[in-house]
């Protein structure tokens, strides 16, 4: 179990230098959203901040002007411009507090989806890599978690420098009194901003200790609440485990919380009396000098309400100043999200030292590619996937991969397609470097179906037209990838044929067979002008027979194209021109299927095992 109330690992300086670099950021995000409404919003906030201080001092125009009127005479009327004004202000606080909420509700909005944008654009960017790094989903989780504390921080900020305007009005009435008061009011309410730091310090440091206990809490809901889980939990009735699992871990969430509201309301309450006791001594010393005759009557109604609002102004000011200490603090992490370096983690993509600038795709593809002496290991892992790894994919060929299940076949498709690099050794095209050419190109020029293909619950025609976004309005060339990919006859059957949502996450969802979802998943591929077509085992839905059908079909119509594929099924590899057969990571025979027969190896071996089963 992690202890959320581990000793405090953060440097309170360092804290604070990140929180004041933070606070330029935030402002310099916001004024990017919207200039005009961010002006708006501190203009409406300065104007208010001003507003209480004139009302109390406006009342006790008015207590004066009454006790004036009662104990010499005069005219009711003399009391008309008080009552007017009292109004007047009134009103306007009430106008401006609302016009700067709407407004700052709408900055919010604007400000969280611009937020969440740069997240989904920052996580785009990223490779491959970061997505099987843990540490990274941590940064993820944080960056989600706490984006929507921008608004608040700049809230808080706006809010602190409004305080600080009517503190200063409010404290100014305090002057009437005696100058001490305004000390001892300070002294009484200073100590809070010491505790609102700590305290704001141990929120962070709780929430950063328990990031992989909320992801867990997030993954387990997750699992019992999706559709792609839903089965196996009622299956293997796994409901009252993952709840009890589920219980634990926010159990140890709120066990967390506990302590900490805890340690606040202790903290709090010391404070609450020491700022009374502030207080009641400030009230007793005027009621002294109004029985004196020191003070009027409506300056002690004065006193009494600018002490006790200064005293709330100064609690408010520091809880403001913990609040945006506190907020910046997990806004930091939604930055260092931003900021993440492409190339820090091992196995992200990185040109060569060589390369100059990169370089298109040849098109056609004059020779094909070359695998010479690669090896690969996958980050954070020392186990080498392939070793020493050589061989040549001729241009407009057929290639089988084959081997037994972890040989490295889709290790090698994931290098060709360059979501990796090879560790050792390099991968040739037409003689250049893989990682010479723009990334972005060369995956337009190689499209891939992989055997764990995603299912997007969008139309029928968006699922195919999105293998070439730019021409996803394009219908007969959608019509004629599904076609190509043998979905056509799937969709004509659908009840909006290629208008018609699949999946079950939107109303009127139309959910396919595991069989129709990979021939979809194949005609996206053939919506790309790519050059290179790889099939990572995508077929493995459907039977032998319409497996055979379907890579003839794709034989037939690619033969512009050069195609890879990986199957387990022999009667499939054996129409490929050329077939390597990996093993634990290596090369170990190559040609075409009549040859490695004759060799009698380790093809020949596995080719007449999975014959024998049909005999």
């Amino acid at each position: 179990m992690t202890d959320a109330f581990a000793p405090n690992k953060q440097d309170p300086i360092k804290t604070i230098k990140e929180v004041v670099q933070v606070l330029p950021l935030v402002f310099r995000f916001l004024w990017q959203v919207s200039p005009t409404f961010l002006i708006l919003t501190c203009s409406l906030m300065g104007v208010t901040a001003l507003i209480p201080a004139a009302i109390v001092y406006m009342t006790k125009v008015l207590i004066d002007g009454v006790v004036e009127i009662s104990g010499q005479g005069g005219s009711w009327t003399d009391l008309t411009l008080p009552l007017v004004g009292l109004f007047a202000l009134w009103l306007s606080r009430s106008i401006f507090e609302s016009i700067s909420g709407f407004i700052q509700e709408i900055l919010g909005e604007r400000t969280y989806f611009e937020a969440q944008r740069l997240i989904i654009e920052k996580a785009g960017q990223l490779d491959l890599a970061f997505f099987e790094n843990p540490r990274f989903y941590d940064q993820l989780h944080h960056a989600n978690e706490n984006y929507y504390q921008m608004g608040n921080v700049c809230w808080s900020s706006l809010s602190l420098v409004a305080q600080a305007f009517s503190l200063t009005a409010m404290v100014s009435l305090l002057s009437v009194l005696h100058p001490l008061a305004i000390v001892l009011l300070l002294l009484t309410v200073f100590p809070r901003l010491f505790t609102v730091g700590y305290l704001a310090r141990k929120r962070y440091q709780m929430h950063s200790n328990l990031v992989r206990n909320d992801r867990m809490i997030f993954y387990l809901r997750r699992l019992m609440t999706t559709r792609e889980s839903s089965k196996e939990v009622r299956s293997f009735n796994l409901k009252t485990h993952l709840i009890d699992r589920f219980n634990e871990f926010k159990r140890i969430y709120i066990d967390a919380i506990r302590q900490l509201i805890f340690l606040s309301l202790k903290v709090n309450l010391g404070l609450d009396v020491l700022s009374l006791g502030g207080l009641i001594f400030i009230w007793a010393f005027a009621v002294y000098q109004a029985v004196q005759g020191d003070i009027t009557i409506g300056e002690l109604a004065m006193v009494f309400q600018a002490a006790q609002q200064s005293q709330s102004m100064l609690a408010g000011i520091i809880s403001s100043g913990g609040g945006v200490y506190q907020n910046a603090l997990f806004v930091t992490r939604f930055f260092e999200f931003l900021d993440l370096d492409p190339k820090s983690v091992e196995g992200s993509l990185k040109p060569r030292l060589s390369a100059g600038v990169p370089v298109a795709v040849p098109s056609p593809i004059h020779e094909g590619l070359v695998f010479e002496n690669v090896s690969f290991k996958y980050p954070a892992n020392e186990e080498w996937v392939l070793r020493d790894v050589s061989f040549k994919i001729e241009k407009g060929s057929t290639v089988a991969l084959a081997g037994q299940n972890g040989a490295g076949k889709t290790t090698i498709v994931k290098l060709l397609s360059r979501l990796y690099d090879p560790v050792e050794g390099r991968i040739l095209l037409d003689g250049v470097d893989l990682r010479d050419y723009s990334i972005p190109d060369l995956r337009n020029q190689i499209s891939i179906v992989f055997q764990d293909f995603f299912k997007y619950d969008f139309t029928a025609g968006e699922n195919i037209g999105l293998g070439r976004v730019d021409s996803i309005q394009e219908r007969s060339l959608i019509e004629t990838a599904a076609k190509q990919g043998g979905a056509h006859d799937v969709i004509e059957n659908l009840p909006k044929q290629y208008e018609t949502i699949l999946g079950k996450t939107f109303d009127e969802g139309i959910d396919l067979s595991g069989g129709e979802w990979q021939h979809l998943a194949i005609s996206r591929a053939f919506m790309s002008n790519a050059q290179v077509l790889i099939l990572d085992e995508p077929t493995a839905a459907l039977d032998a027979f319409r497996e055979h059908e379907l890579y003839e079909q794709v034989s037939a119509m690619a033969k512009q194209k050069t195609v890879i594929f990986i199957s387990h099924r022999f009667s499939t590899v054996r129409m490929a021109n050329d077939i390597i057969v990996i093993e634990h990571g290596k090369l170990i025979e190559q040609g075409d299927h009549e040859s490695l027969l004759k060799c009698n190896g380790h093809y020949a071996a596995m080719f007449n095992t999975q014959a024998s089963r049909y005999r």
